[in-house]
């Protein structure tokens, strides 16, 4: 549930936001006819991701045995791939994403091109609807449907509400801090699916495990037990995982501290 929760509200925020930039730059330069161009955009965006949702279970999700697990691996690693690129690019972007959507805004009306704001709003959410979809499929291996439901619903509820404090009120948000610490929890969840995604390749073969169990702990921690269950939503908590996975996921953990690094002190050493 805290690994749905947390990517849809990540996910919500930052397209709640891109939008919220677009619409509030349109009242502010007299642009207010063409709101409706954006919210086509959004709208769009949406049901065209929940179509995909749709198609990408009808078509892929009838593999059984060493498929089933080939494919449940293959998701779970492009979700890897498409989660740390995308916290690369947002926090890179996140410090001037206002004055460049503004810039974009600005260049669709003096040329009069007003599908261009429609693709606008449309591409912003569909981005994020697409990666939510990929993501979701991924952590779905994981976690109950009714969890995985329940943590979207509140994490995009709780990422309007911040996104409506953010442009309502006088509070002072720093967005691209904010984006760099959830980025950090999201990166958790992305080493716990990545360590997943080497256990089904194991599973089916493809892997060497090199060695099984190195530890159980299932005795003190279970994975099903609630501890467990926010263990394996946060940081993907396997009680007796292989050598391999170990590895994996502590190389993975290494990159994050790296990240960290680069992400709060990049500034502080520009400064000297």
């Amino acid at each position: 549930m805290l690994s749905s929760f947390f990517i849809a509200f990540r996910e919500g925020l930052e397209a709640f936001l891109i939008i919220g930039i677009i619409i509030s730059y349109l009242f502010k330069t007299g642009g207010r006819r063409y709101i409706r161009q954006v919210f086509l955009g959004a709208v769009s965006a949406i049901a065209l991701s929940v179509g995909i949702a749709f198609l990408f279970e009808l078509l892929l999700g009838g593999f059984e045995g060493k498929k089933e697990q080939i494919f449940e691996g293959s998701v779970m690693l492009l979700a890897v791939i498409v989660l740390t690129y995308m916290i690369f690019w947002m926090n890179k972007q996140a410090g001037k994403i206002k004055s460049d959507i503004e810039v974009s805004v600005e260049k669709a009306i003096d040329k009069g091109r007003i599908f261009s704001l429609f693709f606008l709003g449309f591409i912003v959410v569909f981005r994020e609807g697409a990666e939510t979809v990929l993501f979701f499929r991924a952590i779905s291996y994981q976690t109950a449907s009714k969890e995985l439901i329940a943590g979207a619903a509140i994490g995009i509820i709780s990422s309007i509400i911040l996104a409506l404090i953010f442009f309502i009120s006088t509070i002072k948000i720093n967005i691209s801090l904010f984006f760099r610490i959830t980025g950090i929890l999201i990166m958790f969840i992305a080493a716990g699916l990545f360590s997943e995604s080497v256990h089904e390749f194991e599973e089916a073969g493809i892997l060497p495990a090199i060695r099984n169990n190195v530890y159980d702990i299932s005795r003190f921690i279970s994975k099903d037990s609630v501890a467990g269950g926010i263990l394996k939503s946060l940081f993907g908590y396997n009680p007796s995982p292989s050598l391999l996975e170990i590895i994996i996921y502590t190389v993975y953990l290494a990159l994050i501290a790296v990240l960290i690094r680069r992400f709060f002190y990049k500034a502080s050493k520009i400064g000297k």
